[in-house]
């Protein structure tokens, strides 16, 4: 039968806060099969004595997690300060693994995490991928993972740590950084998975007219700068860089899409500006014709695209909830403590729900895994 429970402390001392999470993890749990532990910045030099407190208090070496920018569990968002977080599971299969050096060998990575799942890839597989963003290749290693785990479901949060400098991954009591850890879990049904965005639309589609590289000259006949300025609006049309913070190119998955629908698109930040040639450019190179929008991000319109993501996914009967959140979302985003942690409690009430806020997350976007920033992603594991 399969059992979670999440544990969180925010005591002081790294091992005492490491066995305090993992007790009240193994509390729920009864016993602990796997477990993912995070833990906040500023830990670095303590990661090897918080894991070995943490494995000794759970009985087992079967643990992996990463550091972030913050880590939610217990109906708590603990965001910039070194609190610790623990799920644990039992009755489920599942397989820890810490890959060193992915970068470059991202297909021999999803080689060996396909090895890691005991049998064929199912639909009733769950990899969660915790990797170093400083040498991920997101593309490649997705779309590796993509054509070698078929129906398994993955999802994800990119380590971080902007306080003590490198993120670091681990898998047991084993620690490393520029690595991707993860664990592989095999539930007896499909994960349900859903994805929350923080933006609404702030233009219909528009075709791209004019583009150079990755630079996005025209959109449908118009200086693509001048349409950007317009969505920004007042002073903070006049301030780019400040701009980018809150006005994103929407990206439809499905190229022939007529509308954005939620869940539907990506976002991406516009990595440059050039007033001289009223263009703006962005991370993947634009192409003659292609459709992209305009979105806002707004803290209204995330917590009803929220709210909406939970109802979508009521009913069942989840014995765990994992949700990997961005690290621009959380206290710092609505103005409001705990918010997400306790839209995820009234949703599942009774249901362990933990997880970390980190520097982008992984989700499925048109049934394929894929980047994602300003993103909520929550997985649950039915009884």
């Amino acid at each position: 039968m399969l059992r979670a429970g999440a544990g969180v402390s925010t005591l002081a001392d790294p091992r005492r806060a490491a066995v305090e999470a993992a007790e009240g993890a193994l509390a729920g749990a009864g016993r602990c099969d796997a477990a993912i532990l995070w833990t906040g910045p500023a830990q670095a030099e303590a990661i090897p004595d918080l894991l070995a407190a943490a494995t000794e208090a759970l009985g087992s070496e079967a643990l992996v997690g990463a550091t972030a920018h913050g880590v939610l569990a217990c109906e708590r968002e603990l965001v910039a300060e070194p609190a610790v977080a623990v799920l644990a599971i039992s009755g489920l299969e599942a397989e820890p693994f810490l890959i060193p050096d992915v970068a470059g060998a991202e297909a021999a990575a999803s080689d060996e995490i396909a090895a890691r799942l005991g049998g064929a890839p199912s639909e009733r597989d769950l990899v969660v991928l915790f990797p170093d963003p400083r040498t991920l290749d997101p593309e490649a290693l997705l779309g590796a993972l993509s054509r070698r785990l078929g129906p398994a479901r993955i999802v994800g949060a990119g380590s971080a740590d902007p306080v003590s400098g490198a993120p670091l991954q681990w898998c047991g009591r084993e620690v490393a950084s520029g690595a991707l850890s993860g664990i592989a879990l095999r539930g007896a049904a499909p994960a349900r998975i859903g994805i929350t965005q923080a933006c609404r639309p702030a233009t219909p589609l528009l075709t791209v007219t004019r583009c150079l590289g990755h630079w996005v000259r025209e959109l449908d006949g118009r200086p693509a700068l001048e349409v950007f300025r317009e969505v920004a609006r007042g002073p903070l049309a006049q301030d780019l860089r400040r701009a980018a913070a809150f006005v994103l190119v929407a990206l439809p998955v499905d190229p022939n899409a007529e509308t954005l629908e939620p869940g539907s698109y990506l976002v991406r930040h516009a990595i440059g500006f050039e007033e001289k040639t009223n263009a703006f450019a962005i991370p993947e190179a634009p192409r003659l014709g292609q459709r992209l929008a305009l979105a806002q991000r707004e803290p209204e319109a995330a917590r009803e695209d929220l709210k909406a993501m939970l109802a979508g996914l009521a009913g069942g009967s989840p014995a765990l909830g994992l949700y990997l959140d961005c690290c621009a979302r959380a206290m710092p985003f609505f103005g409001v403590p705990d918010l997400e942690a306790a839209y995820l409690a009234r949703a599942f009430e009774g249901v362990p729900i933990a997880g970390m806020l980190g520097s982008c997350e992984i989700g499925p976007i048109g049934g394929v895994p894929r980047l994602l920033t300003y993103t909520g992603v929550l997985a649950l594991l039915d009884a």
